[in-house]
């Protein structure tokens, strides 16, 4: 017997187009670091950092929106003004910024999430997707802000509110 799994064609219109997602970030590394004062993170829409979060918050939340669209190889691509186009991969990217009484900001990091990692982990879940959440802390195992891609362990995919078994919340 030959096993069959469903593709974006098959379920078009089932859980396709836009999708809520949350990340929460949390263990934030304070606003000082290595001399930079000021320090906040937020989500990159487009050309622009946006939902700015003082870097002592408890935790950084951000609900975003990301469309979901059938590729053409039968599964799915992510789009919209928070997806960027990463080495060809969709990406969410969050931003470490540093401001400054003024008001400027200038960005010295990025976290990148990685989309398609929610496809590889959730399979045909991701069809009927009606919520994705992202749960990660955002300093590294020194304390300092995370930059750079995310990938399990540091980070924890949910779709629909369900976690991969073993994974930590």
């Amino acid at each position: 017997m030959v096993a069959s799994f469903a593709t974006a064609s098959d379920l078009l219109g089932v859980g396709m187009g836009t999708v809520p997602m949350q990340i929460v970030g949390r263990r934030l590394p304070g606003l000082t670091w290595s001399g930079r004062k000021g320090i906040h993170v937020g989500v990159r829409r487009g050309d622009e950092v946006v939902g700015l979060v003082p870097g002592f918050a408890f935790d950084a939340v951000f609900d975003i929106e990301v469309e979901m669209v059938p590729d053409e190889l039968g599964g799915v691509d992510f789009r919209g003004p928070y997806v960027h186009d990463c080495d060809g991969s969709p990406s969410v990217l969050l931003s470490w910024v540093e401001t400054d009484p003024e008001g400027d900001i200038r960005e010295f990091g990025r976290v990148r999430l990685q989309l398609r990692q929610i496809v590889d982990l959730f399979h045909d879940e991701v069809f009927t997707a009606q919520r994705l959440a992202a749960y990660l802390d955002l300093t590294d195992t020194a304390d300092r802000p995370l930059i750079g891609m995310v990938r399990q362990p540091w980070v924890t995919w949910r779709v629909n509110g369900r976690r991969m078994p073993g994974i930590r919340p």
